[in-house]
């Protein structure tokens, strides 16, 4: 059997290695190996030479490869991530020193688009040193397309001893999930109602049937209001240090107001995992 492969997408730029942390983390919690990619317009250097110019020289990192490639980097990243058969992405969001007006920069969202796996986001800002994930935060909706991430959160958690924390936000004006299977949250978010017992066990079934390999530490939690704002609420009040969220693909103004609010604001490191990936898929402005 191949193993797994986390890669690590960086540019030489010392905001870039924010990144090392979270993918060594992750690699050695899921006995994954890392594959360290820069892509350039130029021919680069031997790879001893591109090592040492990316601070790798004598890294003490979870075992890991380096390879270097020329052309567009989001297209590089992304064949390379098809052709290796990568399980996890992980960059991050930005590498200027200056954040970005679109909270991600043009090479992180267009990897975003196109990933045919999930992706981990980074923030250059935080400080990630020794990170490891002890509490991990996974919003859901009641929808079944919400169900996507419900193994790869559980599988990092089950992996790092982890507490996986579930979110479900009932929001005022806002529809519940219309997917067949949807288990939205009952009516009344702010009252004590009969159903809400069984509610919960139905919910946490359905959770453990979607991650069936073994124990989890794993709390459901239940709250009223705008989704973005409470997930990151919980996210800094919980001291979480990962959240893995689902998203169906779609980027446009009008759509995916709370996947764009957890990473512009997350405290810690946000994946996430999309319903319909496809491998190296054309890009679009959706």
């Amino acid at each position: 059997m191949t193993e797994p492969l986390i890669l690590v997408p960086l540019d030489g730029s010392t905001h870039s290695l924010a990144a090392l942390p979270v993918a060594d983390a992750l690699g050695e919690a899921l006995g994954a190996s890392l594959r360290i990619l820069q892509v350039t317009s130029n021919a680069p250097p031997s790879l001893g030479v591109l090592a040492q110019s990316l601070g790798l020289e004598g890294a003490a990192h979870h075992a890991w490869s380096l390879e270097a490639r020329v052309g567009d980097p989001s297209d590089g990243i992304l064949e390379t991530a098809c052709e290796a058969g990568a399980r996890l992405i992980v960059m991050c969001t930005h590498t200027a020193s200056a954040r970005p007006t679109a909270m991600l920069g043009h090479t992180a969202l267009d990897v975003l688009r196109r990933a045919p796996c999930p992706v981990v986001l980074v923030s250059p800002v935080q400080d990630l040193k020794g990170w490891r994930p002890r509490r991990i935060l996974l919003p859901h909706d009641g929808g079944t397309a919400a169900d996507i991430a419900v193994g790869p959160a559980a599988e990092i958690a089950r992996a790092t001893d982890a507490e996986l924390l579930i979110v479900e936000v009932g929001a005022p004006g806002v529809g519940s999930p219309l997917e067949p299977g949807s288990f939205p949250v009952p009516r009344y978010v702010d009252q004590a109602q009969h159903e809400w017992s069984s509610w919960t066990d139905e919910v946490l079934a359905r959770l453990a049937r979607l991650c069936p390999d073994g124990p989890l530490k794993a709390r459901l939690q239940v709250l009223g209001g705008n989704p973005g704002r409470e997930i990151l609420r919980v996210a800094a009040d919980q001291s979480v240090d990962l959240i893995v969220v689902a998203w169906k693909g779609a980027w446009s103004d009008e759509r995916a107001h709370t996947l764009k609010a957890i990473v512009r604001n997350a405290p810690c490191p946000v994946m996430v995992v999309r319903a319909d990936p496809s491998c190296c898929s054309p890009r679009s402005s959706a």
